[in-house]
């Protein structure tokens, strides 16, 4: 078995190293030689002539009947030097095998008039092979020659005959190839190992098999046509290998190309093309209409990927007439290039460029090969594109979405966004946030004296006054008719909104000319402060519109929120003041709803859900006080206290012997406090809960919020090993990207479909959708608000993992749940330490 590698010339030293190795063989096949023709009586019985003469043309067919496969760059040649080995082990006695096999093989080499060098290496090579290969036949058999191979102790012989030979011509080869080519030896002994041993084996096969057939009389006229049928047998499998590979390779290909950026495509078709060709180098040309300079990405040698700008050609630079030309690129490094264009459905998108430092060939399977490959670099690359020019509209359609189209001011959904953006960037830097509500007075008036143009010029010119009055930063939004709004960010103080509006009436206050006519518009401007009038985007709004009815009901031009002028808001401040003395007066209480394995029918977790046992009141569910907590600054205390209760529960269930987790709901807020993962860490540890136990939800529409801040805080407690649900899953912002970055555990289908399940074929529809998106993930999946029977049938149906409602348990207080979990509750079937590993395996 031979290999030719296609690399730089070797240089003198090389080439003296090289030299010394072969003499060394020669030597060493002196020295076999010599040690057969010296051992008495090694000679005395020789074999029959026609024996020596068979064996001879054995020998000269194996090393001439030659299999050559290339693998990119790298040429293998195999031939049947194995087989003609063990053949000759049998054949003739040992002896005379020594001395055949060089002649025989230096006689097929002259013949093919081959490099006297690698004459005087490889027949040289044979003779110690062949050698060694006699010496563990002498130790397994214990005679001159196998007399009878179809014994199990000959065979056996021939086998390990076989490997001691392979070993020492594998060796010798790689030896020579890494001198030549300066490669490490280690490489060159690993590259095709597998394809190596798998001719190892079918020579070993194919030698057993003739030399323990019975050949005599007329059955020996059918050898020549046993052997040649074993050669094409034997042909054809090494190409099968082959085959199998380069299909491998293409199914890698189609999965690293499914990418939806052009140059990700590119980076990933440079990858594998490297691979797969055994290229040096590999470039991807792309050519756009819509730019002046093609984008080439290319990948080095060392694997460094690269960008380039080329001029616009109508033939890629690196292509002649034929396809092939030399051309010098990589720091001056000359490479013949095979270059395939890449055409797609509306023309050229590029071109792919196959680098080599020296001309390979491409067979014709090969250029198939290529043609396959780059038809599915083609179609990634026009489904990229194809999914940029989308992209590219559904930014344009974002504008439009978030954006005025008569004034190009922002419009109420944008207003929405920045206000809760500005919320959040005011608490970290302990700033204020201003919001004024502009209603223009008398505009119906004038649009219905002057007209709709007149109507649409007024509301333009007044779109830009605000925008010149204001600040860079701040924002301008048109919330329809003559409504605008005003978002001033970084305020000293709440008092710094009313300045602002001062001004914003004194600008107003100018006529504005249309068509010879001179305007004057008033307005009347309601404003409404962070922290001191509001802590959410909603409750901001809504008194801003207060304030601007106090304006208009005072007849003044502007007027600053005034709570003792809003009787909606004493209630909610006297509930504030009261949810302060709930925590430590005891009043705030968990009750626990059970989550049921919808196959075993056990509970095997229970949600915490806040209850306020007011005292005069009664007992109150979280939707008249959690607003309330998180508007008055007691949230993170709120929750604090909730996570410790729950925490401390499930700590006595388990105590109980009980393995069942227990799910709390955060905030959005919550996520925004960098120093959660440290309040998780101290209450797990206070109470001794392993980590698995305790799930913490999440909306959809919280983990869209502030993504960074949101994502840091999450990778902290999903470090300590807490689980995470994403709550009400699907009525919100869905983002498929967060739940793979963040790595949730489960996610809770919104009772709003389950409700409608067994009715409406499309809210089915997305229950199965969810279920099967979440199993793909790895994710488990918990219906919310199942309430009978039909509708746990058909989550049984769907797949649904867990549940939960009404139809399992409504929420009850600790000790009520402790009986249900004492009668049906998961039982710990393993140790704690070995329960912990499992659950945190199967979540990771």
């Amino acid at each position: 078995m031979e290999r030719s590698a296609t690399g730089q010339e070797p240089s003198l030293v090389r080439l003296s190293r090289l030299h010394l190795m072969v003499l060394g063989t020669v030597l060493a096949a002196f020295a076999c030689i010599g040690a057969t023709l010296l051992v008495p009586r090694a000679l005395d019985s020789p074999p029959e002539v026609w024996r020596l003469l068979l064996l001879a043309m054995v020998i000269i067919a194996g090393d001439m009947a030659v299999l050559h496969l290339r693998f990119g760059r790298d040429q293998y040649t195999f031939t049947w030097s194995e087989a003609s080995v063990l053949i000759g082990l049998v054949l003739v006695p040992w002896p005379w095998l020594t001395l055949v096999a060089p002649a025989s093989v230096a006689l097929a080499h002259l013949v093919a008039r081959r490099n006297p060098l690698k004459v005087a290496f490889n027949a040289a090579s044979i003779t110690v092979g062949a050698t060694l290969a006699r010496a563990v036949c002498a130790l397994i058999v214990g005679d001159r020659q196998v007399h009878d191979p179809s014994s199990v102790t000959a065979v056996a012989a021939l086998v390990a005959a076989a490997c001691v030979y392979f070993v020492w011509n594998s060796v010798t080869v790689s030896a020579a190839i890494a001198l030549s080519s300066n490669l490490p030896f280690r490489d060159v002994v690993r590259n095709g190992l597998l394809l190596k041993v798998a001719v190892l084996l079918g020579n070993t096969v194919v030698a057993l098999l003739l030399v323990t057939a019975q050949w005599g009389g007329t059955t020996a006229v059918f050898i020549p046509f046993s052997v040649v049928l074993l050669y094409l047998s034997y042909h054809g499998y090494l190409r099968a290998l082959k085959e199998r590979d380069v299909w491998r390779q293409l199914n890698g290909a189609a999965k690293e190309l499914s990418r939806l950026d052009e140059l990700e495509v590119a980076t990933a078709a440079v990858g594998r093309a490297t691979q797969l060709f055994k290229a040096e180098t590999a470039e991807v040309a792309l050519f756009n209409p819509k730019l002046d300079y093609v984008t080439v990405v290319c990948r080095a040698p060392d694997g460094q990927i690269s960008l380039r700008k080329e001029p616009v050609y109508d033939r890629d630079p690196a292509m002649d007439s034929a396809g092939t030309v030399r051309v010098a690129h990589l720091g001056g490094a000359e490479q013949n290039w095979t270059v395939a264009p890449l055409e797609g459905v509306g023309g050229s998108l590029g071109s792919l460029r196959l680098g080599f430092h020296q001309t390979t060939a491409i067979s014709e399977r090969e250029q198939q090969v290529l043609s396959t490959f780059t038809h599915g670099v083609t179609t990634s690359l026009q489904n990229a594109r194809l999914y940029g020019e989308m992209r590219t509209q559904a930014a344009v359609n974002e504008h439009e979405a978030t954006h005025d189209s008569l004034t190009g001011l922002a419009n109420r959904n944008l207003l929405r966004l920045r206000l809760a953006a500005a919320l959040a960037e005011a608490d970290n830097n302990h700033t204020s946030v201003g919001l004024l509500l502009l209603d223009l007075d008398h505009f119906k008036e004038i649009n219905d004296t002057l007209g709709h143009s007149a109507g649409d010029d007024l509301l333009r010119g007044i779109a830009e006054r605000l925008t010149d009055c204001l600040r860079p930063h701040d924002l301008v939004a048109r919330l329809g008719g003559d409504e605008f709004a005003i978002l001033l960010c970084g305020l000293p103080s709440g008092a710094a909104a009313d300045s602002v509006a001062k001004g914003v009436l004194r600008e107003l206050s100018e006529p504005i000319d249309h068509e010879g006519l001179r305007l004057v518009v008033e307005g009347s401007i309601g404003v409404a402060s962070y922290p001191e009038d509001g802590t959410s985007s909603e409750e901001l709004l809504r008194r801003a519109d207060v304030a601007m009815y106090q304006a208009k009901e005072s007849r003044a031009s502007f007027a600053h929120y005034r709570v003792d002028r809003d009787a909606s808001s004493v209630s909610r401040l006297t509930l504030a003041a009261e949810l302060r003395n709930a925590i430590p007066d005891g009043e705030l209480v968990v009750h626990y709803q059970p989550q049921v394995d919808l196959v075993s029918g056990e509970v095997v977790g229970a949600e915490a859900l806040a209850r306020w046992q007011h005292p005069t009141r009664g007992l109150l569910g979280p939707v008249d006080f959690v607003d309330v907590a998180e508007h008055s600054g007691l949230v993170r205390e709120f929750t604090l206290h909730i996570l410790d209760r729950a925490v401390a529960e499930c700590a006595v269930w388990g105590a109980a012997g009980l393995d069942v987790d227990v799910s709390v709901n955060l905030s959005a807020r919550n996520l925004l406090h960098r120093d959660l993962p440290v309040d998780v860490a101290q209450i797990l540890e206070r109470h001794g809960l392993p980590a698995h136990q305790l799930i913490l939800e999440i909306t959809e529409t919280t983990m869209m919020s502030e993504l960074e801040v949101v994502e840091e805080v999450l990778a902290g407690v999903r470090r300590l090993g807490v689980q995470l649900s994403v709550d009400d899953f699907g009525t919100g912002y869905s983002s498929l990207a967060f739940l793979q970055r963040i790595a949730v555990n489960e996610i809770k289908v919104d009772r709003s479909f389950i409700s409608v399940l067994t009715s409406s074929q499309s809210d089915a529809a997305i229950v199965r959708a969810t279920v099967e998106l979440a199993h793909s993930l790895g994710l488990r999946v918990v219906a919310e608000g199942v309430e009978t029977t039909d509708q746990l049938a058909a989550l049984k149906a769907l797949g649904c993992d867990l549940g939960q409602g009404w139809h399992f348990g409504r929420p009850g207080p600790s000790l009520a749940t402790r009986d249900l979990l004492a009668r049906s509750g998961r039982r710990q079937v393993a140790p704690a330490g070995l329960s912990l590993v499992r659950q945190q395996a199967a979540g990771a």
